[in-house]
């Protein structure tokens, strides 16, 4: 399965777990920058690819974001449907590439998936076997 989308930040070709978080995802309220961890479903997005809807919340989120990066607790890269402002400056911030403008599809993964993010070309590939 490929999905098409527009890459924000980053080049090259990135490989990983996928997390889908169906909500849209406050870094602030949400996410532990010291671990990693979604607070709210209690996983891990540490080194994984990270597909969300969009984030919301306030101008603290990008430094989350940016802790993440310095606790070297950061996913792989973010696939988001929109990219907000926010969720735009704290990928540059923490240095993680980003795809955006994703069809919504993509939030129907499982997670778990395999992810194929070709940086180059803002598409996303899915190995529907798991690997």
């Amino acid at each position: 399965m490929r999905f098409k989308g527009y890459t924000l930040l980053g080049s090259g070709v990135v490989e990983g777990e996928l997390v889908v978080y169906k909500e849209p995802l406050s870094f602030l309220g949400d996410v532990d920058g010291r671990s990693g961890i979604i607070r709210t479903v209690n996983v891990s997005i540490v080194g994984k690819v990270l597909a969300i809807p969009s984030s919301r919340g306030s101008t603290v989120g990008p430094y989350v974001m940016y802790q993440l990066m310095k606790y070297g607790k950061a996913p792989r890269v973010i696939l988001s449907v929109k990219a907000d402002t926010m969720l735009i400056i704290g990928a540059v911030m923490a240095q993680i590439p980003i795809v955006t403008n994703l069809p919504r599809e993509v939030l129907n993964l499982p997670s778990g998936s395999l992810v194929h993010v070709d940086l180059d070309r803002g598409e996303v590939y899915v190995d529907e076997h798991g690997g």
